[in-house]
């Protein structure tokens, strides 16, 4: 488990550096990889917070465990079928709203599709959770992942959506295509984006660039794969792998969502350091959990 906090402390670092390095070169950065049409990096705009987002099915199915063994009051039978849907809608809808949106192949005439795409993913990961956690020997630490996971969802999306409030940032596409927007730092919020969402015609999705959503949200990836291991008694020796696959693909993601000009590197460390952080705290929770249980045996 030490080691495992080590590749932790290591990914964060490595996040901390992106940040530095994007605070100085970010105009640089972009500069050099943008490509707004390019399909690949829209390709992994649009799927790239799926996998992420899909995890919260999987809590979803084992609220829906927990509700049909009928060993509960009738209270948290039903608050937990309540969470089951609530999760599973709350999957669709996140994930499903980028890939025909703008931050995918913006097609808004069908972005009702992507809705509909997303409903046999999350289905399959909901029968998922349900199946391995009706399996497991831990479900006490199961109740403890859910309630994480459903702490840190509540807190990052918020917490993303008032840092885009605060700073207003705009977009690196947008400043290709206007001489009145000009570069901004992350620190230095753009206090006159109405008046150029009025002379540009843009909208104000245009200046949401720090800190980045989909960076967080496929930085949940990493996380789910490293903390589900903790209730599938046996299965600690693949954390680290796991861990490393999410970290891959949260990277893959950050770069796509500079390559077409969506986000800065500052903008896709920082929302990769949101969760990072709340992933290491999380893990010591469950570290500590773990140690109890084999104490008590």
């Amino acid at each position: 488990m030490k080691k495992l906090r080590l590749h932790l402390y290591i990914i964060l670092g490595l996040t901390v550096l992106g940040f530095v390095l994007g605070t100085l070169f970010d105009q640089q950065v972009s500069g050099a990889i943008f490509n707004r049409d390019d399909t690949f990096g829209i390709l992994v705009s649009s799927v790239g917070t799926l996998p992420g987002y899909l995890a919260i099915s999987f809590i979803g199915g084992g609220f829906l465990s927990l509700a049909l063994k009928k060993q509960y009051k009738i209270g948290y039978t039903i608050l937990f079928y309540v969470l089951c849907v609530l999760a599973f809608a709350a999957s669709v809808f996140f994930a499903g709203r980028e890939f025909f949106g703008v931050n995918g192949f913006n097609l808004p005439s069908i972005k009702w599709l992507g809705y509909l795409i997303v409903v046999p993913f999350a289905s399959g990961v909901t029968y998922l959770g349900y199946y391995l956690i009706s399996k497991s020997e831990r479900q006490h630490i199961w109740i403890a992942l859910a309630f994480s996971a459903i702490f840190i969802f509540l807190a990052l999306v918020p917490g993303v959506t008032l840092l885009k409030s605060i700073f207003h940032r705009p977009r690196y596409r947008s400043l290709t295509l206007f001489d009145e927007i000009n570069f901004h730092n992350w620190y230095q919020p753009c206090k006159n984006y109405k008046d150029l969402m009025t002379v540009t015609g843009l909208t104000s999705e245009e200046f949401k660039s720090f800190p980045s959503g989909h960076a967080g949200g496929s930085a949940l990836t990493m996380m789910f794969a490293l903390l589900v291991p903790y209730f599938v008694k046996g299965q600690e020796k693949i954390q680290l792998p796991l861990l490393y696959v999410g970290f891959a693909w949260t990277l893959l993601v950050c770069f796509a969502r500079i390559r077409v000009g969506a986000h800065f590197l500052s903008d896709v460390s920082m929302g990769m350091l949101l969760t990072t952080a709340f992933t290491i705290g999380t893990n010591e929770v469950f570290i500590k959990l773990s140690n109890k249980e084999v104490q008590t045996e």
